[in-house]
């Protein structure tokens, strides 16, 4: 990680020695007393702690914050379709530290049910957003959200002016790297399938509603691959000129 997000403004905080935070300050960061590190609120400011520890292992961290940072995340929804919980959380991790704004996961008509049962869905999916944007050195998370199906997905964004794109590697016949038509200030809604694929139900609804078909290759890629490889090309689009790194 590259900075430690808490949930509140404090002044300082303490960590007994068997917190994983204290354990990577000693053993990872190999820190030492009045050291500092970086520290974020979440959807909050940024800032540094300076480190005390006692002879009993415990570290206590007095906080200086500056100013609110703006918002890094990328105007990109996710649709993705339920996968397996394994999967899901590569996504969300990797999701959160890209910059992605919004992830809807809805439940596939090729998926298994069984998927949305996970522990992942009652609170592990907010530690691995806290996770990812720690590693991305941000204080912003995306929005998450659960629906049954793809029409609940798409009926969350369809006011929003943003392009449509589908990654289907069987029926695209345009590569997502000829896709030019980027709306800085729109946005883009990118909707990826499940492991198994669309259905047919579902490929006709996400025409219907606009959705553009592309492809990035001949291979057949995870789930999680074929995410990061399309947000890698589509923010791309997004990085110049903005500077984020500056507050």
């Amino acid at each position: 990680m590259n900075l430690f997000l808490l949930e509140d403004v404090l002044e300082e905080v303490e960590w007994s020695k068997n917190d994983p935070r204290a354990k990577h300050l000693k053993e990872v960061l190999r820190s030492q007393d009045g050291d500092q590190v970086d520290f974020g609120v979440i959807n909050g400011p940024r800032g540094k702690g300076t480190l005390k520890w006692t002879k009993s292992g415990t570290v206590r961290i007095v906080l200086k914050w500056r100013r609110p940072h703006p918002s890094d995340l990328l105007p990109i929804t996710l649709l993705v379709g339920l996968c397996r919980p394994q999967t899901c959380r590569k996504i969300i991790e990797q999701a959160a530290t890209l910059g992605v704004e919004e992830l809807i996961f809805f439940q596939p008509e090729k998926g298994e049910l069984s998927y949305g049962d996970s522990s992942l869905w009652k609170d592990e999916w907010k530690s691995l957003l806290i996770k990812g944007a720690e590693q991305a050195f941000s204080c912003h998370l995306p929005r998450v959200k659960r629906v049954n199906y793809l029409k609940e997905a798409i009926e969350l964004i369809l006011s929003k002016n943003s392009s449509r794109i589908a990654l289907d590697v069987y029926e695209a016949v345009s590569a997502l790297s000829s896709y030019s038509s980027f709306p800085q200030a729109r946005g883009v809604q990118l909707a990826i399938g499940p492991e198994r694929g669309w259905s047919s139900q579902e490929r006709d609804f996400l025409r219907i509603n606009e959705f553009e078909f592309y492809h990035m290759g001949q291979r057949v890629l995870r789930v999680e691959t074929a995410m990061v490889a399309a947000m890698g090309y589509l923010s791309a689009n997004y990085w110049s000129g903005r500077g984020w790194a500056n507050e």
